[in-house]
């Protein structure tokens, strides 16, 4: 199962820690993995791109996205990739789990 842990406060989206492969189908056919991957990557170039000092690691079956700011680019981007990734969890929570902490949703 692919794992989204996202971490928020008061003034917004914190970190995205993504890990963990869905083994909803063979390597190299799963679709729900190319998809978090395509957002967790396409997330980090567009902060990295645009100018955000937010932070990306990426090993092996796992992407963090850390030290985000509260400026409104930053949040912009961020919310966008957890919209993204809320609707690959929709009809596929047996593969992908998202979880929220910091008693605030993003």
């Amino acid at each position: 199962m692919i794992k989204v842990v996202l971490t928020a406060d008061r003034n917004g989206i914190r970190s995205v820690k993504i890990s963990g492969h869905s083994q909803s189908a063979d390597k190299g056919e799963d679709l729900i993995c190319a998809a978090v991957s395509a957002i967790a990557f396409g997330t980090c170039n567009a902060l990295y791109e645009l100018g955000s000092d937010a932070k990306c690691k990426v090993g092996d079956n796992r992407i963090d996205i850390t030290e985000c700011g509260d400026d409104e680019l930053t949040q912009t981007i961020l919310k966008t990739a957890v919209i993204q990734l809320k609707t690959v969890e929709e009809g596929n929570t047996q593969f992908l789990n998202i979880k929220e902490n910091g008693g605030v949703k993003p």
